[in-house]
């Protein structure tokens, strides 16, 4: 018999507050995207891992995963489909599946080792969203000692971000003497907020600036190449010299690392495609207000990053303007992120139309580094020192087609930025044939040697920075 409990019991106070409403816009975006998955598909469960400090008895750490639970609403919380739509529906009370593992019964193996195998075995089982609780917990203990919490959860429950949030605050009640803090606005709340005039002002600015992009741009950065049957060719790169010189820019010239790579990879979109400009969608936590900032659920959005990279406008523009306008462009990409998916098809289905193109095919860019948010930023080098430094870095660099059984939906292509810590680690997808005989594995290339040049070369022009990658 296990001496172990196999499920967490919850009950809350639901008094005065609504159980049951329409699935917010972020929601509703990721319950399409699970509607053309396939069946059982497990791809879009999530796993993190939450250290248990020394001193904390398991019946603590229970009593912390409890707790846990009946904050964030998302993590009890069921999604059905109705004939009105798709609905979430908060459990008052309920059990969360739980296991208990000691590593004493499994010899010799490592803490960490433990963690990848069991963490992996607790995220790959199917959710069920409309008749199981969207979370799933393990405890790791040796001799009686917990060690570690694992978390699995469903992408229609949690973000990365958000996860990240429920990771905090898991650890934040795991302290001695407990830390609780006001969680966030729960979703059925942020649903006030989409319905309200503030919100209906701020989707409609959102759904206009998409539909004044999408009239103009390249065909290319729109239209599915091939026949709509997902063909993608992966690329991996793992390169400290590009993390190197991704951060001394950054520094440099006071923008947030992820937008050097997010300009770069633009840049060479457009001359990768002979196009003079290119466009991304970036993948994005949509967390502007105080009062969504602490929201745990679905809640990302798309917003739409446009550069100009005419030769004209680039030839004497300087690496600082660029990232400057890099810059720019992105926050006014986040300033029109927030509206109904759905409206967002409709319109892209009608400017389609109008242009006589089918559009199937997209440009993506995720920054998925929510797990890393907390770590310290990398010691910067010297800028007389810096050239010398990458370049005994760049024997390091690691490329690899790993397989990879994920099929973004819509993509031509697809980057994930994984780590820009003391080693870059991006992940691209591309269609086969978007690039013509190019692939990911030389776009990757290709963009290490960009950046690279970018932060050594102080009289590089963005001109030329194109040019060498075309």
């Amino acid at each position: 018999m296990d001496r172990h409990p196999n499920t967490i019991a919850f009950r809350t106070d639901r008094t005065g507050r609504a159980s049951e409403g329409p699935l917010i816009w972020a929601q509703l975006a990721i319950w399409d995207v699970f509607r053309w998955l396939p069946p059982e598909d497990t791809t879009l469960n999530l796993l993190v891992s939450c250290p248990v400090p020394p001193g904390r008895d398991l019946p603590a750490v229970l009593d912390a995963l409890r707790l846990l639970v009946e904050r964030h609403d998302s993590l009890h919380t069921l999604y059905l489909d109705t004939p009105d739509g798709p609905i979430q529906r908060v459990a008052a009370a309920g059990e969360i599946a739980l296991r208990v593992h000691e590593l004493d019964d499994l010899g010799d193996v490592g803490l960490e080792e433990a963690a990848a195998d069991l963490g992996e075995a607790l995220r790959r089982p199917w959710f069920d969203i409309g008749a199981d609780l969207p979370l799933r917990a393990a405890v790791l203990v040796r001799s009686g000692e917990p060690l570690l919490v694992l978390l699995a959860a469903s992408h229609m429950a949690v973000d990365g971000w958000s996860f990240n949030i429920v990771r905090g605050d898991l650890a934040n009640l795991l302290a001695d003497p407990p830390v609780t803090v006001e969680p966030g606005q729960q979703p059925l709340e942020r649903v006030e907020y989409e319905r309200s005039a503030i919100g209906g002002r701020r989707e409609a600015k959102a759904l206009a600036f998409w539909a004044r992009h999408l009239e103009s741009l390249p065909a290319s950065m729109i239209v599915r190449v091939g026949d709509g049957t997902p063909n993608l060719d992966w690329g991996l790169i793992q390169s400290p010299a590009l993390a190197l010189a991704a951060n001394s820019l950054a520094a440099r010239h006071g923008v947030p690392s992820a937008t050097v790579l997010l300009g770069a990879t633009t840049l060479q979109l457009a001359a990768y495609t002979g196009e003079d400009e290119a466009a991304l969608r970036m993948i994005v936590s949509t967390r502007f207000r105080a009062a969504s900032r602490g929201l745990v659920g679905a809640f990302n959005s798309n917003a739409l990053f446009r550069l100009d990279c005419a030769r004209a406008r680039l030839d004497t523009e300087t690496v600082d303007g660029f990232l400057r306008r890099s810059a720019d462009a992105a926050l006014s990409a986040y300033a029109h992120c927030e509206y109904d998916p759905r409206a967002l098809d409709a319109l892209i289905a009608d400017v389609a139309e109008r242009r006589g193109i089918v559009p199937d095919g997209y440009c993506y860019f995720n920054d998925t580094r929510y797990a890393l948010l907390d770590a310290e930023p990398p010691a910067q080098v010297p800028q007389d020192e810096l050239a010398e430094r990458v370049a005994d870095l760049l024997p390091a660099t690691k490329l690899r087609s790993p397989v990879i059984d994920r099929l973004p939906k819509h993509a031509n292509f697809f980057m994930f930025l994984m780590d820009l810590g003391e080693t870059a680690e991006l992940m691209l997808c591309v269609e086969h044939g978007f690039f013509g005989r190019r692939g990911p594995l030389g776009f990757l290339s290709d963009l290490e040697r960009l950046i690279v040049r970018s932060a050594v070369d102080e009289t590089a022009t963005t001109a030329a920075l194109h040019a060498s990658v075309r």
